[in-house]
């Protein structure tokens, strides 16, 4: 009898040991900035399609508008999910360093993706080389200055940003006035305005300066927040184009690109929001299942002047 039991019990550890244990499906959240900034789009769509493809669940999740306390909320909502990885964009470097750290502490894989934090302990950064990014838009606008015979006087150039807490944004300002400042062009930098991701408020700030000083030389526009407006909403800024004022700007989505044909840009640097969320999840798999990732994941550059405009523009989906 005894044999017997032990035979039974033999058996039973053996067919354990053949069956395949079922693999966990791992869980991946995607954090933008803000749920109401429309540049995230390509982003989840990137990411929706990765995580199909790797059978692994998508969440897209975030705050309704940009503000850091309320993306500390929602980060802190995963943490408690006990998700396996985030993938996220931060709206403030220094405010969320804490969060993320708790959630690697928690047992949780950590990157970011279109805006870094740098020194808090998140495994990559997948995006634009924001200080890149930076000098491109820097180099047009020197381009630009000398083509209109501008590059030998002091400049006057204003700036708009998001957040001013927001770390790629800081990076592309600081790229842009150290390409200006080698090329020995004397900057006068007027104002450094935060739309705080708002696209009206975007049009506000930039329509009531041209309005308020016709004479400024240039206009460094370090997100696309203002072109993501109905068309037509800037019709000083547009004017002002007119009448031989410089401005760059960062994004080439459909919307910037429109705007541009109208007349209201001058050059344009764009960002690829697809492949942030495609090699976001992926590579985010990849280091969950214990795979070397490179800490950096640069998503590339495309640079839009008068001279590839129409081509590109034919080649870009519209905005619904």
């Amino acid at each position: 009898m005894k044999k017997l039991v032990k035979l039974l019990l033999f058996l039973v550890i053996l067919v354990g040991l053949l069956v395949p244990v079922q693999a966990k499906t791992l869980t991946i959240a995607m954090i933008p900035k803000s749920l109401d900034n429309p540049v995230f789009l390509d982003a989840k769509t990137g990411g929706e399609a990765a995580a199909k493809e790797l059978g692994v669940n998508f969440i897209w999740t975030g705050s309704t508008t940009a503000d850091a306390a309320s993306q500390v909320s929602v980060i802190e909502g995963l943490i408690q999910r006990k998700v396996d990885g985030m993938v996220i964009s931060c709206t403030d470097a220094g405010a969320l360093k804490s969060v993320i750290d708790r959630a690697v502490a928690a047992g949780i894989k950590v990157a970011t993706f279109d805006s870094d934090s740098p020194d808090s302990k998140r495994s990559f950064y997948c995006g634009t080389d924001n200080y890149k990014a930076g000098l491109a838009c820097g180099e047009m606008m020197v381009k630009l200055l000398k083509e209109a015979k501008k590059d030998k006087q002091t400049v006057s150039c204003a700036i708009l940003t998001g957040g001013l807490g927001a770390f790629n944004l800081n990076e592309r300002i600081r790229g842009f006035k150290e390409a200006v400042q080698k090329a020995n062009i004397k900057m006068n930098y007027t104002s450094t305005m935060a739309c705080d991701d708002d696209t009206n408020r975007a049009v506000e700030l930039m329509e009531q300066y041209v309005r308020a000083n016709p004479k400024l030389d240039a206009f460094f526009v370090a997100g696309g927040w203002p072109y993501f407006s109905k068309p037509g909403s800037m019709p000083n800024v547009k004017a002002w184009v007119e009448k031989g004022g410089l401005l760059v700007s960062m994004d080439t989505f459909y919307p910037c690109l429109v705007y541009m044909k109208d007349g209201a840009a001058s050059a344009l640097i764009g960002q690829d929001f697809y492949a942030m969320g495609d090699l976001g999840v992926r590579r985010m798999v990849d280091l969950i299942n214990g795979k070397s990732v490179p800490d950096f994941i640069d998503t590339g550059l495309v640079v839009v002047d008068k001279n590839n405009l129409d081509e590109v523009l034919a080649n870009t989906v519209p905005w619904n």
